[in-house]
């Protein structure tokens, strides 16, 4: 369902609720705990995307992918300090010359990959996308003019047998611009509904340019290997935007017996918002470093590694936020001449950190008595119309069971907060001996136990030491966790399939210490840039994949979560009048008499999605296989939301379920190559044409909230709305 990182929300643990982006969640973490990989190299994405509009299109090309690897928790030393996830990105090892170009209502995709010889081998991808056709489905009209662009290469050139230089490369360059001009939502009940209007004047330009440049050498021999890695990014972001809004938030009839029905009947609210912003965000991260094993014959290797890396920020901030509600500027303050603006942040930051890191891993298996062992099955059979059970015995000679074990540390060093981190780590892996009878033979059943734990320290990056008001804090230390992991694997066969379906389960705790708390607008993660609370993660993902349909794969996920953080030290007062009633916004009598202090206590994180589940279907049509469908669906259940005023004990109001389902109608000119042999077209490995239904229900996804308040003094969260239904016609061809 195009990108990778999509195919990884139907297949894993991950979510999202925003379908403009390509950031996604795992286990309860948010955007930034997530680890990428292509090839070895680490990615790093831009730091100044607020929302999934701006953000473009993922590092990952997918027409040049060729394995993923992706782990949830409790991986192994050998990845880096974060805190939830791990996706490995292989590319492909072309052999000979191969081709692909993508056309869409969304944008153009290619890529060519040739084999030179023996030694040489490249992939290069170019993809431009311009989403204006998609964005015109949100709530706010205007004028959108997103356009993506990128491109990448990789070569590996095998200097010798053993010895292997890679490059790889990445441009990209994303210009989004948009001139709103109006925004209509309704909201509400069936017995109290408004609509929330407004009408805008200015614009939004916002440019990020980013370059990614690595090399490696790596030595591959019969007991040692090793591969050094150099790698170069570099971001140029900008934000410009001067953005007023006038609105009007009205009541609106709800007896449908009366002719006003759906009309606007009171004005509630009026008011002006100005938004302004001249932001420029430059920095470059350099690092080097080395992967390295020694193989102690076929049962133990020992994985070591070291490296560094030189953090280098720039960043000048001016971004203000005025409001006006009801003819009053939101705060009031004390001196009647001077104007409050809700907002206020400023800063002209440098930033220079130095990362030193190491690990060690070591790695054993070892295998049970080689025994043989006698088979028994009952099968059934017909014959002449009559059930009949026959016992087929068989003797399997050496059979015998697997444990692997993985264990191993890693060490950080950071000079901004002068922090030193370990962080050790363990997996074990159990491989029973049980078979089943498939296809007239014995054959071993595919099953595996897994129990992981380890400690997991994220060190701070950019985001994490700077505060609400542009300033930065230098004592910010790693946020840190604890995993522990149990889990299996279980491979079955039914309906006469050829191939086994595969059923995953997984339970996860994580205790959380020395958490920076964040809220998140859209795909803007801002942090309290404080170290100042605890909390845990803890649920159950359960994954199912095989032929439903013989010959096509097809997914099922489902995800139990609850996260949730206590912030130390944090404290209110409810306060009681005469009659011993709290005061709260309805009270008559708001003269207090009485007070109480009230602890929150634990709360949920912005991530606490109870349940979450994903289905990818594919089926095709019976007799006309060339003929397929792509069927998937995601669903999420309410996450928590507050005020907007950075106070985390308030967060306890909950979102709308997210729920989207998606269509496409694939039909393959291809299907029957005994038909097309000798024909110019025949030497294509692919030709085909789809048909997408984005949001096939049209439903109102919810992605936040924005608090208006009205002449009384009451606030209202108006929904700000995801996409709606949008269509799509593809093109791609393979050679």
């Amino acid at each position: 369902m195009g990108s990778v990182e999509k195919y990884v929300l139907y297949t894993t643990a991950a979510t999202s609720n925003n379908e403009l982006t390509s950031n996604y969640n795992v286990r309860g973490g948010n955007y930034d705990e997530n680890l990428v990989y292509v090839n070895g190299f680490l990615i790093n994405r831009p730091f100044l995307t607020r929302s999934g509009q701006q953000e473009g299109m993922s590092f990952i090309n997918t027409a040049l992918v060729d394995r993923i690897y992706f782990s949830a928790g409790g991986f192994q030393s050998v990845y880096g300090d974060k805190l939830s996830s791990v996706l490995a990105i292989q590319y492909k090892k072309p052999d000979s010359l191969h081709a692909s170009v993508m056309a869409s209502l969304l944008g153009v995709e290619a890529h060519v990959e040739q084999g030179i010889g023996s030694r040489f081998r490249y992939l290069f991808g170019a993809r431009y996308r311009a989403n204006g056709y998609l964005l015109n489905s949100l709530p706010a009209k205007g004028n959108y003019n997103p356009v993506f662009m990128d491109g990448q290469f990789l070569t590996e050139f095998d200097i010798t047998d053993e010895w292997k230089w890679t490059v790889l490369g990445h441009f990209s360059s994303n210009q989004y611009n948009f001139a709103p001009e109006t925004q209509r939502t309704d909201f509400g009940t069936a017995n109290e509904a408004y609509s929330f209007n407004i009408y805008f004047d200015g614009a939004e330009a916002t440019r990020f340019l980013t370059g990614t440049g690595g090399t490696s050498i790596g030595y591959n021999g019969r007991k040692f290997s090793s591969t050094t890695y150099v790698t170069i990014f570099r971001t140029d972001e900008r934000e410009n935007f001067d953005i007023q809004g006038q609105y009007f938030l009205n009541e609106l009839e709800t007896d449908p017996s009366k002719e006003e029905f759906g009309d606007s009947i009171a004005v509630l609210g009026v008011g002006t918002f100005l938004n302004h912003a001249r932001n420029r965000l430059e920095a470059i991260i350099l690092s080097a470093y080395n992967d390295s094993e020694y193989r102690f014959g076929k049962q133990a290797a020992l994985k070591f590694g070291a490296g560094i890396q030189q953090d280098r920020f720039n960043d000048v901030l001016s971004e203000w936020r005025y409001i006006d509600s009801a003819g009053y500027s939101v705060p009031q303050g004390q001196d009647p001449d001077r104007v409050e603006l809700f907002e206020t942040i400023k800063g002209n930051l440098d930033l220079e950190n130095t990362r030193v890191h190491a690990y060690v891993q070591q790695h054993f298996d070892w295998r049970g008595k080689k025994r043989d062992r006698v088979l028994t099955a009952q099968i059934a059979i017909d014959s002449a119309g009559r059930k009949l059970q026959r016992t087929i015995t068989d003797t399997l000679k050496e059979t015998r069971a697997k444990w692997e074990l993985e264990i191993g540390t890693r060490a950080l060093y950071t000079s901004f907060n002068e922090e030193m981190m370990i962080t050790p780590r363990a997996q074990l892996i159990f491989y029973p001996v049980r078979y089943v009878y498939h296809d007239d033979a014995f054959r071993r059943r595919s099953m595996k136990f897994v129990f992981a734990a380890g400690m997991y320290y994220q060190p701070p990056f950019y985001r994490e030491f700077r505060t609400f008001d542009g300033g930065l804090n230098p004592d910010v230390v790693s946020q840190k966790s604890m995993h522990l992991v149990v889990g299996g694997d279980y491979n079955f066969y039914m309906w006469k399939r050829e191939q086994p379906f595969k059923f995953s389960a997984e339970a996860y705790y994580k205790y959380l210490w020395d958490i920076n708390p964040y809220e998140i607008e859209n795909v803007r993660t801002r942090y309290y840039a404080d170290n100042i609370a605890r909390g845990y993660a803890t649920g159950l993902d359960l994954n199912l994949h095989g032929e439903f349909v013989p010959g096509i794969p097809s997914f099922l996920k489902v995800g139990l979560l609850s996260t949730k953080e206590d912030v130390l030290n944090d404290s209110y007062y409810d306060y009681y009048n005469a009659a011993g009633e709290r005061i709260g916004p309805l009270s008559v009598d708001k003269k207090p008499v009485d007070s109480a202090i009230v602890y929150p206590g634990y709360i949920r994180r912005p991530t606490d999605q109870h349940l979450t589940m994903a289905i990818l279907f594919q089926d095709n049509m019976p007799g006309f296989e060339r003929f397929s469908v792509q069927m998937g669906l995601l669903y999420g259940s309410r996450l928590p939301y507050g005020p907007p005023d950075f106070t985390r004990y308030k967060d306890t109001l909950k979102m709308k379920s997210y729920f989207r389902v998606d269509v496409g109608l694939s039909y393959d000119f291809l299907h029957h190559r005994e038909k097309i042999a000798g024909k110019w077209y025949g030497k294509l490995q692919d030709a085909i044409i789809s048909f997408e239904v984005f949001n096939l229900l049209g439903i109102n996804n919810v992605l936040s909230k924005q608090w208006i308040q009205d002449v009384s003094g009451k606030y209202y969260s108006i929904p700000n709305y995801l996409t709606q239904r949008r269509y799509n016609l593809k093109l791609i061809i393979r050679i």
